[in-house]
């Protein structure tokens, strides 16, 4: 049981907002059931600043929100959906991607 929190870490990694799908022996109640506690909302933005630049994506907005949920002391995010966002001053385009994180428990 070590490679619960790996598994389930590399599960919302694989299956966020993806088009692809990930097909698995556990599901997000099975991973999240009892030995993780949910500790926030998170969002991650991918932004293009300028139009030379590469078009905002989802791994990186998600990649942001991860560091976020790091950053809280968590260790897992289910990302519930990502959406592209209309022009500001500071982003051409930009995408937001937002989940909810988790603290698993090592279970030893």
């Amino acid at each position: 049981m070590k490679s619960l929190p790996f598994t389930a870490l590399l599960m919302t990694m694989l299956s966020g907002c993806s088009l692809f799908q990930v097909h698995t022996n556990l599901d997000k109640a099975q991973i999240l059931d009892v030995n993780a506690t949910p500790i926030g909302t998170v969002e991650g933005e991918s932004c293009q600043s300028k139009s030379t630049q590469a078009p905002p994506n989802m791994i990186d907005a998600q990649t942001d929100a991860r560091r976020k949920v790091a950053d809280k002391g968590g260790n897992a995010v289910v990302f519930g959906k990502c959406i592209s966002m209309p022009a500001t001053t500071e982003c051409v385009s930009s995408m937001v991607c937002y989940g909810q994180a988790y603290k698993v428990k090592d279970s030893e």
